[in-house]
């Protein structure tokens, strides 16, 4: 193994391996980020070949101190983490002169990478978006609750955004602005039980703006589901303290979450207060551009507090929800009776003052339980209550339950360390977000929403992102999967009711839904640009519906589950059927059914320019799909498992005929390069002159907005926000792809994938963060394997590195984050869980060593170990697999070894 030694001095770094050494000018303690940047490119340049290293800073006795360092210009950085991440490989800080000295590090810097890629860890105080961001990232959620990552005494600003969420606590709330009256449904910030500080005699109590900082990391152990942070401060007049804490929501028991609080008076003993607080008070204000809107959601029914104990009732102001929060609190330092209540009609505090002594931590713990009306819709008043477990029993049923869903969805990688990182990172998130302990135990009636149980943007509302996060669900937690679907099934009255206000047959769903499924899209939307308020006709993406039908059919084929068909699943496939049927209008002129009035996944295109109503004729996604719905539809119609409900449905035969006549007929106009067109009459808009708008505003994703600015649209333009027409190769194979257009009686070539890629890649700005993960999982199926992993490169650090530039801050973007997963499984692994038999095509990129994984397909549970050069099978039953097109039988948990050299079992 090459391993590299780094040592810095005060002036200077060198660099050493065990064939050469450099030395490189650098003021230590004297240089920007950039500057860090620049020279750890250099020497990554230099010596491109090797498996890891060590770090030697300046030390001092304080090691730690030289481990993390401030930049000139404020920047804090972690040199072992900071190097890890450039570098790719593990580092570690180490005080050494020479490699020779060294003993262990193979297994030291083992231990490194494995610390490394189950966490994520963040060093110094920020604030605003960069904070905000990180508290993002940091989140604690179980599927039920969610606690962004804060310092327990962090309160709401612009700097600092504390708050908890509840699935499925959403209320409706009127704005004024200007002259318009906005009606919002937001998901609620809810009441927070997190808060904890504590004041030095009479001072003020402890808070990030009223310290000095000496050090500050926050770490998230993604294994436990465990954020933990180490905080050094100094008061004004020199005191020092040292508070280090950790929260975790319960992923055992859905409604608990709980903080450990441990601070050390270093230098000094004084008198200190404690306070522990319930508040009441918190509005939704994380998101900066919905600030100037009603953010007042609930008011507070009932305050309480006993000794250690306290509660807070409250409901929401327009959905009528309950909110029950009770707290416990334990500590090393007092009894019960040095608890002092203060209890207002919003706030419950509870403060301790005791004489603390020099270089002595002292403890509190704090359990908390949560209740809404929605998941506990009898008792959840009675959470006053509750005897609340211990933390100490919490945190061991808790790293168990995350210990069982890791052996379920955990993807290993080898020989990639940051994507091995960010895919666990992309996987915590997921189950942060549901998972089979609250969603499927507690069958709660939500959904994913597309920011998770993270934050505000969106108003936590759920979109089609549902097309992209349930297959994560379907191969890992079918059962959840199903739960999450019955979401949309308890909304169809919701959507039949639309379809028949709007003149249509069947359901029409909502493009964001929220508590009881009727359409929350606004009608206005603000241009944060520009100032002005333009008409939003988003609520045309009627594409939604295809995506729920396409999740039953996905659950449907990867479980066989006909029990869920007969009872929700058909149900909802007929009423997206016959709401497609009553948009499909035939044209006598061309003999084609044409569907007018809708939007693509697009998003930038929302009508003609020079018309006044929303909506387009004949997107070539939303056609295709309905095409392909129909044939589905058809072929259903002939399972015998479903006779008697397609009966009882109304379906007949003359229906099934109007289905086949329409999938054949509908309108999809190509052009001579096999070009799809993106709706009918984009070839006739404008090309965009793209490298003098990035010259212009470098930062081009939202060109809506960008265009709008300088008093043009881009209804005008080719210009995309994301993938559109190339969604369907997301959905469906090439092969059903170049079938269901066939069927419309064109004639494909076998490449014309491949053009339509080119043509709309050149036309995309990637407005959204799904846009890449779309275009490099078609990449990687017609064979461009470097264009792929640039694109899911850039799509997998889109959260992590906040490339969009601050909406991360406004909670993480589950869409892409379970595209991610699902494409290194079914790009990378080419698993294909759309057939009857598990189909395996591996293309393993050049970057990694193996892959290894899970999945569960039609009541099989298989593990799968992919190198270069072979892959290992193992199946839970005997079953039928095909590996690059050859069928292959398995005996029950037994390895079958397929080497790709040789073309021939070795067991």
């Amino acid at each position: 193994m090459n391993y590299l030694l780094i040592i810095f001095s005060d002036i200077s770094v060198s660099v050493e391996d065990k064939n050469k050494k450099q030395h490189y000018s650098f003021d230590f303690l004297n240089n920007t980020y950039h500057d860090w940047l620049n020279v750890v490119e250099k020497i990554k340049n230099d010596f491109p070949l090797m498996h890891g290293g060590i770090i030697a800073p300046p030390f001092d006795p304080d090691a730690e101190k030289n481990a993390i360092i401030k930049t000139k210009d404020n920047k804090t950085i972690n040199l072992a983490n900071f190097f890890s991440e450039t570098f790719n490989s593990p580092f570690i800080i180490e005080k050494t002169n020479s490699l020779n000295q060294l003993t262990n590090i193979a297994e030291k810097l083992a231990d490194k990478e494995n610390e490394f890629t189950w966490s994520i860890e963040y060093s110094g105080l920020t604030s605003g978006k960069d904070e905000y961001c990180q508290e993002s990232l940091l989140t604690v959620a179980n599927g039920y609750i969610g606690l962004r990552g804060t310092l327990p005494e962090m309160t709401a600003s612009k700097n600092y955004y504390p708050a908890t969420y509840v699935a499925g606590l959403y209320n409706q709330a009127t704005s004024q602005i200007g002259d318009h009256q906005v009606i919002n449904e937001d998901f609620v910030n809810a009441p927070n039980g997190q808060f904890i500080s504590l004041r030095i005699g009479d001072s003020d109590y402890i808070h990030p703006n009223n310290v000095t900082t000496h050090r500050l990391t926050r770490h998230l152990d993604m294994k436990t589901g465990v954020m933990s942070s180490d905080w050094l401060i100094k008061t004004a007049d020199g005191k020092q303290l040292s508070i280090r804490c950790f929260k975790f929501t319960n992923m055992a028991d859905m409604s608990h979450y709980c903080l450990h609080y441990q601070f050390t008076p270093l230098n000094f003993s004084a008198e200190i207060t404690v306070v522990t607080r319930l508040e009441g008070n918190t509005v939704n204000a994380g998101v900066e551009r919905y600030r100037s809107l009603n953010q007042h959601h609930y008011h507070v029914l009932k305050t309480g507090a006993k000794q250690q104990t306290a509660y807070l009732l409250a409901e929401t102001n327009q959905s009528k929800i309950g909110i029950g929060l009770t707290s416990n609190i334990y500590g090393d330092f007092f009894t019960d009776k040095d608890i002092v209540c203060h209890i207002s009609e919003s706030v419950v505090d509870q403060t301790i003052t005791f004489n603390a002594k020099q270089n002595i931590s002292y403890t509190l713990e704090k359990c908390v339980a949560m209740t809404t009306s929605t998941a506990y819709p009898h008792h959840w008043h009675e959470i006053v209550n509750w005897q609340l477990p211990t933390l100490k029993a919490q945190l061991l049923e808790t790293k168990q339950a995350w210990a069982s869903l890791w052996n379920s969805a955990d993807i290993v990688v080898s020989g990639d360390l940051m994507t091995q990182k960010l895919l666990r990172l992309h996987t915590y998130h997921l189950l942060a977000s549901a998972s089979p302990f609250s969603n499927e135990k507690h069958q709660l009636d939500v959904s994913v929403t597309a920011r998770g149980l993270h934050g505000e943007a969106y108003r936590g509302h759920i979109f089609w992102d549902e097309i992209f996060i349930l297959p994560f669900y379907i191969m890992h937690f079918p059962n959840t999967a199903r739960q999450l679907l019955l979401y949309r099934y308890h909304r169809l009255e919701t959507a039949r009711s639309a379809a028949k206000a709007a003149g249509f047959q069947g359901a029409m769903f909502p493009w964001q839904s929220g508590h009881d499924g009727s359409e929350q899209t606004q009608v206005l939307h603000l241009n944060p640009l520009s100032g002005q308020w333009d008409p939003d006709h988003s609520c045309r993406q009627r594409h939604v519906s295809l995506a729920i039908a396409y999740n039953v059919w996905l659950y449907w084929r990867n479980t066989l589950d006909h029990q869920f068909m007969a009872d929700y699943g058909l149900e909802l496939l007929n009423e997206i059927t016959l709401f497609w049927v009553s948009l499909c209008q035939f044209d006598e002129r061309d003999q084609r059914f044409h569907i007018s009035g809708v939007m693509g996944p697009d998003e930038f295109h929302e009508k003609y320019s020079d018309s006044q109503e929303g909506g387009l004729k004949d997107n070539a996604y939303t056609n295709l799909m309905v095409a392909w719905l129909f044939n589905e539809i058809v072929t259903l119609y002939s399972n015998s498992h479903f006779t008697h409900k397609f009966t009882e449905l109304g379906f007949d035969a003359d229906l099934i005929q109007q289905l086949n006549h329409i999938r054949t007929q509908l309108a999809v106009t190509l052009n001579q390069d096999e070009v799809i067109e993106q709706f009918s009459g984009y070839f006739s808009l404008n090309e965009l002159d793209w490298e003098s708008y990035r010259q212009k505003y470098g930062n081009i994703y939202r060109m809506d907005r960008i265009l709008r600015k300088e008093n043009k649209s881009a209804d005008d333009f080719k210009v995309a926000k994301q993938a559109d027409t190339l969604m369907l190769f997301n959905n469906l194979d090439k092969a059903t792809v170049k079938f269901l257009i066939e069927s419309l009686g064109y004639s494909l070539s076998d490449d014309f994938a491949e053009k339509n890629l080119q043509y709309y890649l050149e036309r995309t700005s990637h407005g959204s963060t799904l846009s890449r993960i779309v275009h490099a999982y078609l990449a990687e199926q017609i064979q461009r394997h470097d264009l792929s992993w640039k694109l899911y490169q850039d799509a997998l650090y889109s959260d992590y590195n906040d490339i969009q530039g601050g909406t991360t801050a406004e909670g993480i973007h589950t869409g892409v984050m379970a595209a991610t997963l699902n494409t290194t499984i079914m790009a990378y692994a080419g698993v294909d869980i759309r057939q009857d038999t598990l189909n395996i095509t591996p293309s393993l990129p050049n970057q990694w060593q193996r892959l290894s994984f899970h999945l569960n397909h039609q009541n099989v549970l298989y593990h799968i170990n992919l190198t270069h050069n072979d892959i290992t099978v193992t199946s839970d039953k005997a079953c039928i697999i095909s590996i690059n097109h050859h069928q292959y039988h398995l005996i029950d948990n037994t390895a079958f070894c397929l080497n790709f050299n040789e073309d021939k079992t070795n067991g």
